[in-house]
Parts: structure tokens; C-alpha cells; sequence
């Protein structure tokens, strides 16, 4: 891969070509979590209602907490993606060092970030609990937001499990001869769902998982961005944003033709959490559409120049 460079998250996909903003996982993606509690209406009572929404803003506080420590997690990954391209085809016994501690500070900084998701999830599962009976908005986007934490805190199985879920209970809804088209809501999903098979994918080749495993995660990826892209065209959207779905589509293909060893010399998305994604890989999604290891000490086989980040 060789996307631009953007250190920055945007909250929409208007200017930058970068990889994080094409796949749109960052402040734009979690805006519901801060902004949640304008849904709670009348039909709540007001015991309930008041609880959700000091909920819904003690996830907020718990995001904007997880969303610093990704930060930080990130730099920590860059720097040590610069050490082992430093390292690459040399044998240098202080080069290894240096690769060995800024790997493992990486890690580090993937676990401390990777709890405070956990805590944000947790606040966005109570809330969950205490709009279960209201038929609105709230209760799906709710879901969607917790099903994100879970994605990065590195539980990838759980959050992709509970987005193929609640994109069955929203394809249930619409498409109808009078609308035809899936909510906004029920893509925002499948944009999630995407990426989160991608990280996994990307995450399962780097754990050393058996190829029939991580392809069908990727193939997964490759054919819910094929079917936003499809959609958008279908939806009159503008050419940037089919061009972006299109453009995540070619990604998840690079990933495939990537050798695992570029993969370490290559910085990953900036939302991607760490781990082996256990539990993906085992089955098919359950979707009813589209269609309706260890860190190297040193590089070998890298393909191509090492880019700046994504």
C-alpha cells in the first residue's frame, strides 16, 4: 500500500486521501456517543431517561480518554515501525535491541489504550441496557457505538459479531419499493463492519493464522466495501465517495498480496488495535448482505518503499 500521509483525524471525508480518512473510523465514526442523550424523548421515563443520558456522557468522557491513549498507542507503533525499518537487513546487535524495547513499548501502549475502550464499551453497554424497550434510534446507535469500543479494544470477534446482528435487525426495516435504499444508519454499519474484517484480516496475517482463515475474513472486508461502493452509485452519491469505497476495496486486495513481513515495516491504520483476533475466521458472517505472531527483530522480504503512514 502506499497511502498518503495524514497524522491528523478528520471528522468527514471531504479533502484528505488517506487512508483513515477513506475509511472513516475516527471522530466522524463515534460522533453518536457524544451526542446520543438528544435522543432520549418523552417515551423514556424520566428515572430511565435521566440515567441513559449521564450514561451516554460518561461514555463520552471514557471515548475521549480511549481516543488520547490511541493517540498515544500510535505514536508508540510508528516509532517502532521506524526502528525495524532501521533494522531491515542488518545485523546489528544494537539495532535488534533497539527494535525489541520499542516493541514492546508499542504493545504497552495497545494495552493501556486498549483498556480504556473496554471501559468505554462497558459505560455503552449499561446505557444499552436501559433503552432496550425504546423502539427509537437510540437503542441502534447505541449498539453501533459499543460495537466500535469493542473493535478497538481488540475483542474484533465480539464487535463484528454484534455489527453483523444489528445489521440484520436494520436490514429489516428498510429497503422497500417506496425506499429503496439502506439508511444512513444501516451503512454506517457495513462501513464498520468492513473495517473491522479489515483490521482483523490485516491483524490474523501478522499472527501467523492459517490463510484459509484470514482470507475469508479479508474477502468478507473487500465484499461490504464492493457493496457500499455499489450503493453509493446506485444512491447518486458523489465521486468521491464511491471513489473511497472503491479505494478501501483495492486496499483490503493489497493486503492479500502483501508478504507478512512488509506488513511489519508498514504503519497500520490508526484506529487498528492490536491483537490476534481470536474467534474470527472460524465461520462466515452472518450478514444477509452483500450479495442481497510475534514482531520481527528485524525486516525480511519487504516489499517495495516503506511508506510514511496511513
Amino acid at each position: 500500500m502506499n497511502p498518503t500521509t495524514n497524522s491528523d483525524r478528520s471528522p468527514t471525508r471531504t479533502t484528505t486521501q488517506t487512508m483513515l480518512t477513506r475509511f472513516g473510523w475516527t471522530l466522524w465514526a463515534l460522533v453518536p456517543v457524544g451526542v446520543l442523550a438528544y435522543h432520549f424523548g418523552p417515551g423514556q421515563s424520566a428515572y430511565r431517561a435521566s440515567l441513559a443520558a449521564e450514561l451516554v456522557a460518561k461514555a463520552d468522557r471514557a471515548q475521549q480518554d480511549a481516543m488520547t491513549m490511541q493517540d498515544l498507542a500510535y505514536e508508540a507503533h510508528l516509532a517502532a515501525v521506524r526502528a525495524r525499518a532501521e533494522a531491515f537487513g542488518k545485523d546489528d546487535a544494537e539495532l535488534v535491541a533497539r527494535v525489541k524495547l520499542a516493541n514492546d513499548a508499542e504493545d504497552a501502549a495497545y494495552a493501556k489504550a486498549a483498556e480504556a475502550w473496554k471501559s468505554t464499551a462497558a459505560i455503552l453497554g449499561e446505557a444499552q441496557e436501559l433503552v432496550a424497550d425504546d423502539s427509537g434510534l437510540a437503542p441502534k446507535e447505541i449498539r453501533l457505538a459499543r460495537a466500535r469500543a469493542l473493535v478497538r479494544t481488540g475483542d474484533i470477534a465480539a464487535g463484528a459479531g454484534d455489527l453483523e446482528a444489528l445489521l440484520e435487525t436494520l436490514s429489516e426495516d428498510a429497503p422497500t419499493a417506496a425506499s429503496p435504499r439502506d439508511s444512513a444508519l444501516a451503512l454506517e454499519t457495513r462501513e464498520e463492519l468492513a473495517t473491522a474484517y479489515y483490521y482483523g484480516a490485516r491483524l490474523m496475517r501478522m499472527a501467523g493464522k492459517p490463510a484459509s482463515e484470514w482470507r475469508e475474513v479479508s474477502s468478507l472486508a473487500r465484499q461490504n466495501f464492493r457493496y457500499l461502493a455499489e450503493e453509493a452509485r446506485a444512491a447518486g452519491a458523489d465521486a468521491e465517495t464511491i471513489a473511497n469505497h472503491e479505494k478501501n476495496g483495492e486496499l483490503v486486495l493489497d493486503l492479500e498480496q502483501s508478504s507478512v513481513e512488509g506488513l511489519f515495516l508498514k504503519p497500520k491504520p490508526k484506529d487498528c488495535p492490536n491483537g490476534q483476533c481470536n474467534g474470527l475466521g472460524k465461520k462466515p458472517g452472518q450478514g444477509k448482505r452483500p450479495g442481497k505472531g510475534d514482531k520481527p527483530s528485524k525486516g525480511a522480504g519487504m516489499d517495495g518503499d516503506i511508506g510514511d503512514g496511513w
